[in-house]
């Protein structure tokens, strides 16, 4: 059976601004005045070759006023909306009146007999109807609908959209949690037990303040933990890391993070510390680098995620039976950490509208977009009065011997 709709892509670039048609010539011709370029989308269309006018002004504004990189998975997910109105004989605005249901309910219902079958991931569901739902937001703020075809319910501290049309998302939602002030507690109370090394308790305290991924901090540099001459605030902003600056991100993307002040303090005292540099002169013993890692083990190896998987879960195991069995964090946690932290920070200041926050921290955290962001800080409850992120861990390393 041939689908109603498909999609087109444009050519890679695409002019935007005021167009100039000359209908003079044959063929018309047209142009483009002061353009400006951006990166080519994917546009639906009837097998009739006609443009869907509602949905492709949609993928553009994402495009070009959301900035979004990665526009796919939006018109895809558009698509398969529209092939499932065409195979039901419903318009994308139309009112079932023996349901007395708007099509949008209507495709919550088949994603979820989708996900019951075993076809189709809950995962994949739950971001298919997020673009339908932004798609009909769209839609009625720019006055191509008069009501929306569901109920807005509230808003999240965070600034997302609540409504009654929405698909339960289970895995997502325990994923990732912060660590509390008492999880932080029993951290420092047993990370000395269970052979966890001094590098290891170096790494979480990495993680805990700059939000970096485990195979990010297995990469890093001590020159990016070097402090400025002359430098007399509490926190370093703008460290560079990515693959152009000597340290492995996910995605290969450059990108500037923060540090507070004592951490990187003690991290130079830890670079030369005897113990570091017999674990350098084994690295380059072992590879002929002389530009070693921050983090180097016993053997003289870059440490990996794996291994600090490894130790997280000796630590994990010491919480449970010391201090709280119903610790169940994982490593990743701490990422999560200093995203909730971060934001509250953030918002205390006054001149920052909360999309202006939450756009820093997803620079910062290395977000493709903020929906990945908003899982981080969905699960957290604190509040602006809190300390802010620079000082979460101050007592993790207190009375350490960085030698």
């Amino acid at each position: 059976m041939e689908h109603f709709y498909h999609l087109i892509e444009t050519e890679d670039t695409i002019d935007i601004g005021s167009v100039y048609i000359d209908t003079e010539q044959e063929p018309i011709s047209f142009s483009v005045n002061k353009p400006m370029s951006f990166k080519g989308v994917l546009m639906l269309f009837t097998s009739e070759g006609k443009p869907v006018y509602e949905p492709n002004a949609y993928i553009m504004s994402r495009r070009i006023v959301e900035g979004t990189k990665d526009i796919k998975p939006t018109c895809f997910h558009l698509l398969r909306y529209y092939r499932f109105l065409q195979a039901n004989h419903l318009s994308w605005y139309d009112q079932s009146k023996e349901l007395q249901r708007y099509p949008i309910f209507l495709y919550r219902a088949f994603l979820n007999r989708e996900i019951e079958k075993g076809n189709l991931k809950r995962s994949v569901a739950v971001a298919a109807m997020s673009v339908v739902r932004r798609f009909y937001l769209f839609c009625f703020r720019h006055g191509y609908i008069s009501t929306l075809p569901f109920t807005v319910t509230g808003r999240t501290k965070y600034g997302q959209v609540l409504t009654d049309c929405s698909i339960r998302s289970e895995s997502r939602d325990t994923n990732l949690q912060p660590l509390n002030d008492l999880d932080l507690k029993h951290v420092r109370d047993n990370w000395y037990c269970n052979g966890l090394s001094l590098e290891f308790r170096l790494m979480i305290s990495v993680a805990l303040c700059s939000g970096l991924r485990s195979i990010e901090i297995t990469d890093i540099k001590p020159k990016h933990f070097v402090i400025p001459k002359g430098f007399t605030g509490r926190v370093l902003t703008g460290i560079w890391i990515g693959p152009a600056h000597e340290c492995k991100t996910k995605y290969d993307i450059n990108r500037q993070i923060s540090m507070p002040i004592w951490l990187m303090q003690q991290m130079n005292e830890y670079h030369q510390s005897a113990r570091y540099l017999k674990r350098k002169q084994l690295y380059f013993m072992n590879t002929g680098n002389l530009d070693a890692p921050a983090f180097i083990n016993k053997d003289g190896n870059m440490f990996t995620t794996q291994s600090i998987n490894t130790q997280w879960a000796k630590l994990r195991s010491a919480i449970q039976e010391n201090s709280n069995p119903h610790f169940k964090h994982k490593e990743h946690d701490c990422r999560a950490t200093f995203g909730a932290y971060k934001l509250e920070s953030l918002v205390t200041i006054k001149e920052l509208s909360m999309m202006q926050a939450l756009t820093m921290l997803k620079n910062e955290m290395g977000h493709k977009d903020l929906d990945t962001t908003m899982l981080y800080l969905k699960h957290y409850e604190g509040n602006p009065e809190k300390n802010q992120v620079p000082e979460l861990t101050m007592s993790l390393l207190e009375d350490e011997t960085l030698s």
